[in-house]
């Protein structure tokens, strides 16, 4: 599962894609990214619980965020996106990253 889980600043879960650089899931309960976890093969429920899952993979939100780039979504998109999940520093973490639009709007 080429992705970060890490749980949102309003409570709830969220898949951040290292490839697409882009949340694929988000606002999930507890029992809805315990599905997402067994469908993607990431939990076995029969070995591990999905606390004890969360306890060795989950990761701090903001270090997840830091692999939001532009290769699926606008600028205005992502920081929509965390105004939307609850991060207060939205716009301070979108000014540090800006760059990673500017150089995809170059390259085009």
């Amino acid at each position: 599962m080429p992705g970060l889980i890490a749980k949102q600043p309003n409570g709830l879960y969220c898949r951040i894609s290292t490839v697409v650089e882009a949340p694929t899931h988000d606002n999930m309960t507890k029992e809805e990214l315990e599905d997402l976890l067994i469908i993607q093969r990431s939990l076995d429920i029969n070995l591990v619980t999905l606390d004890d899952w969360l306890a060795f993979y989950e990761v701090d939100f903001s270090e997840a965020i830091k692999q939001l780039g532009s290769a699926c979504s606008t600028f205005e998109e992502t920081r929509e996106w965390l105004v939307e999940v609850g991060y207060q520093h939205a716009d301070v973490f979108m000014k540090k990253i800006a760059y990673r639009w500017d150089e995809w709007e170059e390259e085009e």
